[in-house]
C-alpha cells in the first residue's frame, strides 16, 4: 500500500470523527452551528469512502455519489458560517446553486466522460459554496476563535482555487496522458498533504468554536438571571471594577424594588409577579445609561453600578425607571386592575468602600426612607427625612 493509500483511509476516519464529535457537541449547547459542521465533516467522510468501499460500482456512479456528497458537505461548512452570525438569506441561492453546479457535473461525467471537466467544476462549486458565506460574514467577525476558523476557512477556499488552477494549465483535456501524469506527480501528492492537513486544523478550529461556545453559553447561564437574563449576584460581583490602591472605583449605586409585591402575589398569583420583575427589569435596563451593571439581587429587588456617575445623574435615570414602571398599562395583555410602582435609593461609592456592598448598604438605607416616606419615590443619600406620605418623588437621606 502506497502514501496515497494511506491518505485515503485517513481522511474519511479523521473528518467521520471530527464530525461524530461536532453533532454531539450541538447537544451539548453547540447549537445549529455545531450540528452544521458535523453534517459537511459527516459527508465529506462519507465522500472521501465511497471509492474505498463501493470498489464494486462502476466508476460514474462513484463519482456521482462522492461529488454529490462533497456537495452537500461544503453547502453545510457555508450554512454553519452563516447560522452563527444569523444570516439566513443566503441559504436558498446557495442551495439553487449547489443543484446547478452538480447538473453541470453530471454532464461532464455522463454525457461526456470528461474526468478534467468533473474535477474542475466540482473544486470550483465548492470553492464558491463555502467562498459566498465567507465573504458575508467577514465584516462581522469579532471574537479571536471567530477570525482564526475565518483564516482558516479562507486557506480551504484558496487552496480549492489553486487546485483547480493547477489541473487546468498542467493537464489536457483531450489528453488522458496527462491526467495520469499530474495525479501521479509530486504536485499532486503535496496538493493531497495541504488538503488534508487544512481539513484537520479546520477540524480543530471549529472545535475549539463549538467549545467556547458551549463555555460561554454555561457561563452566561451561571451569571445570569434566568427570569430577566440581568446579572445575578455572582455575575454582578465578577463584573464589578477592582479595587485599586486608592480604593474602589468611583460610581453611584441604585438599588429599587417593587412596592407591595407580595400583594401583588396573593392576588395576581406568582405567574403574574414574575411578568412584574421582568417589567422592572426592562425599565431599568432602558433607562440607565450604556455601561451600567444590573443586577437582580434576589425576588423583587435590583441594584445597578453606574461607573463614574454622580449622584445627581444617577437620581434622574433612576426616576426615569420610576415613571416608566410607573406608567406601565397591566390591564392590555394581563389581568392586573391597579398601578404597580417601585422605590429606589441612590448612593455614590465612596474611595474607604471595602466592596460595593457597602455602597449598596447605604443604598439600602435611602430605599427603606423611601418606603417609609410613602413609596414611589427616589430616595438620595444625604439627611434622614421625617416619614411622610405627601407627593414628592425624590428626597433626600442621610446614609445611615
Amino acid at each position: 500500500m502506497d502514501t496515497t493509500d494511506n491518505f485515503s483511509y485517513l481522511l474519511p476516519f479523521i473528518f467521520f470523527v471530527f464530525g461524530c464529535l461536532s453533532l454531539a457537541a450541538g447537544r451539548w449547547g453547540g447549537g445549529a452551528f455545531a450540528r452544521f459542521w458535523g453534517l459537511g465533516f459527516c459527508a465529506s467522510a462519507a465522500g472521501f469512502t465511497v471509492p474505498i468501499l463501493g470498489r464494486s460500482v462502476p466508476p460514474m456512479w462513484q463519482a456521482l455519489c462522492a461529488d454529490a456528497l462533497f456537495y452537500v458537505a461544503f453547502y453545510a461548512y457555508g450554512q454553519a458560517l452563516l447560522t452563527r452570525f444569523r444570516l439566513r438569506a443566503w441559504r436558498r441561492p446557495l442551495a439553487a446553486f449547489g443543484v446547478l453546479a452538480y447538473a453541470v457535473l453530471c454532464y461532464f461525467v455522463v454525457i461526456k466522460g470528461n474526468l478534467r471537466g468533473e474535477l474542475a467544476t466540482s473544486d470550483i462549486g465548492c470553492a464558491i459554496l463555502l467562498g459566498i458565506p465567507l465573504l458575508m460574514v467577514a465584516r462581522h467577525v469579532r471574537r479571536p476563535i471567530d477570525k482564526l476558523l475565518l483564516l482558516i476557512v479562507l486557506a480551504v477556499v484558496i487552496e480549492t482555487i489553486t487546485r483547480v488552477a493547477a489541473l487546468l494549465i498542467l493537464t489536457n483535456g483531450a489528453d488522458y496522458a496527462s491526467l495520469d501524469t499530474f495525479f501521479t506527480s509530486d504536485y499532486a501528492f503535496y496538493t493531497q498533504v495541504t488538503a488534508s492537513i487544512l481539513g484537520f486544523l479546520l477540524a480543530l478550529a471549529v472545535l475549539a468554536s463549538v467549545a467556547a461556545d458551549v463555555i460561554e453559553g454555561h457561563r452566561h447561564a451561571a451569571e445570569h438571571d434566568p427570569l430577566t437574563d440581568l446579572l445575578n449576584r455572582r455575575g454582578f460581583e465578577r463584573a464589578l471594577p477592582m479595587p485599586d490602591k486608592a480604593g474602589f472605583a468611583a460610581g453611584t449605586v441604585i438599588v429599587c424594588d417593587i412596592d407591595h409585591f407580595k400583594l401583588v402575589n396573593d392576588r395576581f398569583g406568582h405567574a403574574a409577579g414574575d411578568m412584574v420583575i421582568a417589567r422592572l427589569a426592562a425599565a431599568l435596563v432602558e433607562a440607565y445609561p450604556a455601561g451600567a451593571l444590573v443586577t437582580r439581587l434576589g425576588g423583587e429587588e435590583f441594584a445597578a453600578f453606574l461607573p463614574h456617575a454622580k449622584p445627581a445623574d444617577a437620581t434622574q435615570f433612576a426616576e426615569m425607571a420610576r415613571l416608566a414602571f410607573e406608567a406601565t398599562d397591566w390591564r392590555a395583555n394581563h389581568s392586573i386592575d391597579q398601578a404597580i410602582t417601585a422605590s429606589f435609593g441612590v448612593s455614590a461609592t465612596a474611595r474607604s468602600d471595602h466592596s460595593v456592598h457597602d455602597a449598596v448598604a447605604r443604598a439600602d438605607s435611602c430605599l427603606y426612607a423611601a418606603k417609609s416616606a410613602g413609596r414611589n419615590r427616589v430616595a438620595v443619600e444625604g439627611n434622614l427625612p421625617t416619614p411622610f406620605s405627601g407627593s414628592p418623588r425624590i428626597i433626600i437621606s442621610s446614609s445611615g
